[in-house]
């Protein structure tokens, strides 16, 4: 058996290639900020053992809710909240894609379910690369176990039902945890925003269980291990470290923390850190015209809950939130419900981990970004912005939704010129249309981690199902090669050059040359549908600049437009088109350049290639597809391909 120090060095092996990708997207400021907060990190060290949270008595801190609400939501979703815990006790977790084993005898906080191997819990926390560990497995299956968002429900259920068992499991779960990951030791403690995501749900459920019920030495552990929490996430948050939705969660955190526990030493601090952050990042990650800075609607939702849950909590003890942060929400809502179909649905763009702040179902939750919406809804005072459909959920107890659903979809085109898309709505007969038009950045600020190489790609969806799609995420750090070709263009519906992608990705989350794309003025005689766009990527490469337009013709036709312009670098360059189809979509050829797309057998789309004097390739191929997180399968691709760069390539689509 090695020995600890042997042990350590092994987890303290750095790999440079992920760092000199790292470094290469960093600008000086940053550099220096790294260096100092890694001598930060080392002084972290010091801290051993919960004695050093030892705090004087106090009550446990509670989120307060309504009651009446709680037993309302119970009668509806008390069937999902048993099956949760019926799972729970067997370790029978379905997250990510993967099943747990059901193994309860095994150390749950630090198991992998896939490679079955356990993560260090005696390593300083940041002595872990968890970025590059390979054999045991992806971090973010210990790291969702951990987040103890399966809890929250069963406490509810408690609630509800007058359970003592699933009472006696919540509590019995949570000292589990605190004696299993003493501070500041094991993979547990690495990430800001899993200690924010997990502190939520220890107070969300003491908060349902109800503080009398908590024995009084287990509320001691609690109030120490949340005051453990508060003093670790207070030193994640800055301009480089979390600049991102980790930033939101550990600012909300804080806030949540310091506010529901006005006796920790720090609790002024955290109170005012997290909501100075929380407002100052509002008008940052969200466009001013609704985007989200990432360019994933799932995880603008995402960011979008845990301002939700803190503003809750702002209005529970009566703080002021400023009108920026609340006007810049309302525009998020705006955004998300042009994006919105008619089903609830939302094109999948950029990635997607399936992150909550609130779980309420053992099951993949669909309609999460409709349900956020329908928060931001109420949040922001607008009933217009209620999505068609939702399904309730326990998150309801806190923000929202307004009574009833808003079953007016938006008409006509609507230009997110910040946030670089173009949202076409239209009607036809009896039928809905949603097109989505991406000319916009890669991602949020240099690193851009979660944003795919999908400039000018394009989603389609009518009548509330998904036509056009977008490949999906798969995996994040075990990802590979695989990682790589679903951020990658060629599982976009754009256009790709030598089946190269327009960004240059240097690592699961980095990216090294980074394409510019924009809007263009619309041709002359533009009828107000139409958009022209186009991006840089390939231009140092090849010499070429792929431009797009999308014109809505009528009500029951649209044409995209492809060109290339500038001088091609090498006569041997090969472009290909290509346009995903949902796997619920069956494509035909009827005649030469024409084909049909039939959902269920029945005809709903006739696609047209109209060709310039060039003769492309059309070809219809499998290619895989990430339905969910950890998942892959696969579905029918159109590809046009030329091999003569000399081409203008014009797509028809007529609704049936």
């Amino acid at each position: 058996m090695p020995s600890r120090t042997s042990a350590t060095k092994k987890f303290r092996s750095i790999d440079y290639r992920w760092l000199v990708n790292r470094l290469s997207s960093m600008g000086p400021h940053e550099i220096i900020h790294r260096i100092k907060e890694a001598a930060l990190r080392s002084n972290g060290r010091k801290k051993r053992g919960w004695s050093e949270f030892e705090l004087p008595e106090m009550p446990l801190p509670i989120i307060p809710f309504d009651s009446c609400k709680l037993d309302d939501l119970g009668k509806i979703l008390e069937h999902d909240w048993s099956e949760i815990f019926e799972h729970s006790t067997k370790a029978e977790w379905t997250w990510l894609g993967s099943t747990w084993p059901g193994k309860p005898e095994q150390n749950i906080w630090i198991n992998d379910p896939i490679t079955e191997k356990d993560w260090p819990n005696e390593t300083y926390c940041f002595d872990v690369p968890f970025r590059h560990v390979k054999d045991l497995g992806d971090v973010k299956y210990v790291w969702e176990v951990n987040r103890l968002q399966f809890l929250p429900p069963i406490a509810a259920l408690s609630r509800i039902k007058g359970n003592d068992d699933a009472k006696k499991y919540c509590l019995t779960t949570i000292e589990s945890w605190i004696d299993s990951n003493p501070p500041f030791k094991g993979i547990n403690w690495a990430s800001g925003i899993e200690l924010a995501l997990r502190s939520i749900s220890i107070l969300l459920s003491i908060s349902l269980i109800g503080a009398d019920e908590v024995p009084p030495k287990l509320a001691e552990k609690i109030c120490k291990a949340l005051h453990a929490h508060a003093y670790w996430i207070d030193r994640f948050p800055s301009k480089y470290s979390s600049a991102n939705n980790h930033l939101i969660a550990e600012a909300a955190a804080l806030y949540i923390l310091g506010t529901t526990m006005p006796a920790l030493p720090k609790a002024s601090h955290y109170r005012e850190k997290g909501l100075k952050i929380l407002a100052d990042e509002s008008v940052k990650q969200f466009f001013e015209d609704g985007v989200g800075g990432e360019q994933s609607p799932t995880y603008t939702a995402f960011s979008a809950e845990f301002y939700l849950l803190s503003l809750f909590v702002a209005k529970s003890v009566g703080d002021t939130v400023p009108p920026s942060t609340l006007d810049r929400l309302g525009k998020v809502a705006q955004h998300l419900r042009w994006i919105t179909d008619s089903a609830g649905n939302q094109p999948h763009i950029g990635d997607d981990d399936e992150g909550r702040v609130i779980c309420s179902s053992p099951h993949l939750e669909k309609h999460y970004v409709s349900s956020i919406l329908s928060g931001l809804s109420a949040a922001t005072n607008q009933p217009e912005c209620n999505p068609p459909q939702r399904t309730p959920h326990l998150r309801d107890l806190f923000f929202g939704p307004i009574p009833g659903t808003n079953q007016e979809d938006p008409i006509g085109l609507n230009v997110f010129d910040s946030g670089g898309y173009s949202v076409f709505r239209n009607r036809f007969g009896d039928q809905n249309a949603l097109l989505v038009f991406d000319h916009g950045p890669l991602g949020y600020l240099s690193i851009a981690a979660h944003g795919h190489a999908d400039a000018l790609a394009i989603w389609l969806h009518i009548d509330g199902s998904p036509i056009i799609i977008d490949a999906g995420t798969y995996l994040y750090h075990s990802g590979g090669n695989v990682r790589d070709y679903f951020r990658g263009t060629s599982a976009h519906n754009t256009l790709t050059l030598n089946d190269e992608d327009q960004s240059t990705i240097s690592g699961a989350f980095n990216w090294s040359h980074k394409a510019n794309a924009g809007q263009v003025t619309s041709p002359a005689g533009g009828n107000g549908q139409s958009v022209v766009a186009q991006h840089s990527g390939y231009q140092t490469r090849f010499g070429l600049i792929h431009r797009r337009e999308v014109k809505w013709e009528s009500s029951k036709k649209f044409t995209i437009s492809d060109l290339l312009v500038g001088t091609p670098t090498s006569p041997n360059i090969n472009a290909k088109i290509r346009f995903f189809l949902a796997p619920s979509i069956s494509i035909s050829k009827t005649s030469e350049n024409n084909y049909e797309l039939l959902l269920d057998g029945k005809q709903i789309v006739k696609m047209k290639i109209k060709l310039g004097t060039k003769q492309p390739k059309i070809t219809v191929e499998r290619k895989d597809i990430s339905k969910q997180f950890g998942e892959k399968s696969s579905t029918n691709v159109l590809c046009i391909e030329y091999q003569d760069l000399d081409m203008e390539c014009v797509t028809q689509f007529e609704f049936i």
